[in-house]
Formats: C-alpha cells, structure tokens, sequence
C-alpha cells in the first residue's frame, strides 16, 4: 500500500520557459532605447555656422530646420531603427517573462532571435551615428565661423544610451543560449508523466481516502 495517496506520485518538475536572467536585461534594453529618443542630445557641434549646438530628436522629428540640415534625414533614418529596436527588444522582454509554451514563440525565445535583432538594429544605429558625425564635421569644416576656429562633432548621451541597449542585449542572449533546456525526447517523457499525474488526481480525495483505507482481502487457506 502506499503512504498517503495510494497510485499517486511524486509532483513532476514542468520546465518552465521564463527567464529572469535574460529578461532583467531585456528590460535594461528596452529602457535605454525609449531613454536614447527621448533624450534632446544626439551629436553636439562646436565651432561651425550651424545654428545649434545639439542634434536630436527635435530635429528628427522636423520640429526645427536649422542651417545644417542635410543629415536630418539621415537622423530620421536612426530614429526610425530606435523605433524596430524598442519593438524588438519588447518583445524580446516580453517573451522572457511570460515564457509561452507555442513552438515557434519557444523556439525565438531559446535562440534569443529577438535579442539578437535588438544588437543589429543597434549596431546600425551607432553605424549611422558615425556617418552623421563625419558629414557634419565636413560641413562644419567648410563653414567655420572664424577663420582658423577649432571645428570637432562629438557623440552626445542618445548614443552612448543605444550603445548601452546594445550591450545589454548581447547579455540577454547570452543567458538564453547558456541555458541548458530539456531534449524533445525529455520534453515528451515530462508532458506524459505530468499528464499521467494530473489523471490520477482528477479521482478526487474521496477516492484515495478508499483506496488507502481499503480493508484487506478475506483470509483462504
């Protein structure tokens, strides 16, 4: 006879598909890019005839045409892969945390598909920072407000906060794809146990008080 619950076994260990270690710095990404756009700063000028001092996401966003505008086009182009790394790097986060069961949301979120397009997208975006830089510099250096004036294009908080989300996503990855997961074999020996065990349970206490209780069979020589 068994103790307390007759057939019953033990609780089977479910693999749970929600991580922590990847979504705490899913989350970190997440926040940097948000942070990166809403921050006025992307690139700051000094000792040109450009009207302003910083470039950011007023600019982006056309608020303000100042002298040296031909790379606001090109800052709308970085905004825009702000913009996929946030989507991104959400769904990433979102992913980690709730941890569905669906084979192909599985499947992205042990490989960290998501997290790796959030370091692409901000790669691209640093790529581009770099280009917009270089073009404003040259366009500094032929309209310098006096003649021999110190002319430099520097990066501004934007994108050291992308650079940043980079990072972060690079560690999420990394903690997905260290992470040992159960084989396919594993995984149909655990649903089967775990449904075995979920049947046995469904007979109620009732039944495994009987079954416990049940009196032995009549004594035959």
């Amino acid at each position: 006879m068994y103790a307390a619950g007759g057939a019953r076994r033990a609780a089977v260990p479910k693999q749970a598909e929600r991580s922590l270690a990847s979504a705490l710095p899913g989350a970190l990404a997440v926040t940097a890019l948000c942070t990166a756009l809403a921050e006025p700063a992307w690139l700051r000028l000094h000792g040109g005839t450009c009207g302003r001092q910083e470039l950011g996401v007023a600019d982006v966003l056309g608020f303000v045409s100042p002298s040296c505008c031909e790379t606001v086009l090109l800052l709308r182009v970085i905004a825009a892969f702000c913009f996929l790394g946030i989507v991104c790097s959400l769904g990433a986060f979102l992913l980690d945390v709730f941890g569905p069961k669906h084979p192909a949301l599985k499947i992205t979120r042990r490989y960290a598909f998501a997290h790796i397009l959030t370091v692409l997208q901000c790669a691209t975006v640093i790529g581009f920072c770099y280009w917009a830089s270089e073009l404003l510099l040259a366009q500094q250096q032929q309209h310098k407000k006096y003649h021999g004036s110190q002319v430099f294009v520097t990066f501004a908080v934007s994108f050291y906060l992308v650079a940043g989300a980079g990072g972060a996503s690079i560690l999420a990855t990394a903690a997905n794809l260290l992470r040992h997961y159960p084989s396919e074999e594993e995984e149909q020996a655990l649903e089967l146990l775990s449904e075995m065990e979920e049947a046995e349970g469904s007979y109620g206490p009732d039944y495994e008080a009987a079954q416990q209780f049940q009196p032995p069979p009549a004594y035959t020589p």
